[in-house]
């Protein structure tokens, strides 16, 4: 057998039975150890099939669900196979993926941040709103009074040396970016500067969430010409009243904005998608949420629905769910035997303004409240990478697999692990995506 591990991430010792003849053992150098029980798949698989295999961990449920794939960690190939890129291979591989407790704690939990970049990080740029919508964790005028953190005390904005370091480092891995979580994002003085340099060092997209009442035509040439790729407008109403009562502002003017945007967008022919978004708040009617959708997908790129969430005792808790992903849920929980790991602390990170580490929106939308919160890092002090291959990353995901969360209150207690099943359908040009969260239209 011939065997190729330039950076030695096989066991230390092989034994005898390994010496499969005219066979190839090519181990990538992605700088993940094979775990031994996987070895002994790969010799038991062999004895079987003598054509390729290969292995690539999966984790039950949340794999499925949409976990970005793990690289391929070991190929066994006949000898006559000079490539080891999969597709030059004559035959379909046989694929070990199933793994026990052992191998998924050394994979998803101990070199998961090895294997695998986040799909995108939030920057919190700041932790100030133009605006206090009545629903609003953080800035409601009726939900502040109750914060027992001073998080949203002052004015907390992101310094530009550390989104020049984000920008960098994203650029550099290819990660995403999102702004606008919890603040508004268009009040901080270096917003457009930071996503025309994202776009500079590589970031492949930068998303905006926004209320829109700052987006005049200055600002959307200004933010298009610096290469935003997404913007997601909160309005939250269709009627003058409801939006008054809602978010105490002016719907003309956040309307008017948004169909400018779209018409500046069209005219430089920048390539930025723009959807508007509706929170199912107490006293809206199902005719208002309805006239909403029906006149916005006839202008933006899509629109996003999303039920009501409330902080409540010690957690978010939705006001209603989606029935059309409940059987669903209910599959997946009777699979799993309770609740499979979070795929968030597998996908993101959030980045505060004061270089603390946060890593799903439970997480963020406790900073009113929980003091206790564990930062999993400090970006004032280390790389993106450092944090998230780091130890307290590491001992989340492997609580998470465990389901040992008695010393997670965030964890335990929260609902949102069940927001990542979906419902998907295709009708008139729309497709339509339901999680128990929210429901988001989009123009196909």
């Amino acid at each position: 057998m011939t065997l190729k591990d330039p950076q030695k991430l096989l066991p230390s010792a092989i034994e005898d039975k390994w010496r499969i003849e005219e066979m190839i053992l090519d181990i990538p150098p992605h700088g993940i150890p094979v775990h031994k029980k996987s070895l002994e798949k790969f010799y038991d698989t062999s004895q079987k099939n003598k054509n390729s295999i290969i292995l690539q961990p999966s984790l039950a449920i949340t794999s499925e669900l949409g976990l970005p794939k793990y690289p391929t960690i070991a190929y066994l190939y006949p000898q006559e196979y000079i490539a080891k890129n999969l597709s030059s291979l004559s035959t379909t591989p046989t694929v070990i993926d199933l793994l026990d407790l052992d191998e998924k704690l050394h994979y998803f939990a101990d070199h998961y941040g090895i294997a695998i970049k986040p799909q995108y990080v939030r920057a919190i740029v700041g932790n100030t709103c133009n605006l206090k919508c009545v629903m609003c964790p953080y800035h409601s005028p009726l939900i502040k009074p109750n914060h027992t953190t001073d998080f949203f005390q002052g004015n907390r904005a992101m310094s530009w040396e550390m989104m020049t370091k984000l920008a960098a480092e994203c650029g550099q891995a290819g990660i995403a970016i999102m702004v606008g979580s919890l603040e508004e994002p268009l009040l901080h003085p270096k917003i457009v500067d930071f996503i025309q340099l994202c776009r500079q060092q590589g970031v492949p997209s930068i998303h905006m969430t926004t209320n829109g009442q700052l987006l005049d035509e200055e600002k959307a040439i200004a933010l298009l010409a610096a290469g935003l790729t997404s913007i997601d407008i909160s309005i939250d109403a269709f009627e003058v009243d409801t939006y008054k009562r809602i978010r105490g502002s002016n719907l003309h003017r956040v309307r008017a904005n948004v169909l400018n945007f779209i018409q500046l967008r069209d005219r430089l022919g920048v390539p930025c998608n723009v959807r508007t978004s509706f929170v199912r708040n107490q006293g809206n009617s199902n005719d208002e949420e309805q006239a909403f959708q029906d006149y916005w997908l006839e202008k933006v790129d899509g629109v996003f629905m999303l039920n009501l969430a409330q902080y409540q005792e010690t957690n978010m808790r939705l006001n209603q769910e989606n029935q059309a992903v409940q059987d669903s849920i209910q599959y997946y929980r009777q699979k799993s035997q309770g609740r499979w790991p979070c795929m968030y602390p597998f996908t993101e990170v959030a980045v505060l303004p004061d270089g603390r580490i946060y890593y799903c929106i439970e997480t963020l939308f406790r900073l009113g409240f929980d003091q206790e919160i564990e930062s999993l890092g400090d970006y004032n002090k280390q790389t993106l990478q450092e944090i998230w291959s780091g130890d307290l990353f590491r001992a989340l995901r492997r609580d998470l697999i465990l389901n040992q969360l008695d010393n997670r209150p965030a964890c335990k207690q929260c609902d949102m692990w069940m927001s990542q099943v979906k419902f998907q359908s295709v009708k008139e040009g729309i497709h339509r995506t339901t999680t128990n969260v929210t429901e988001i239209y989009q123009k196909i």
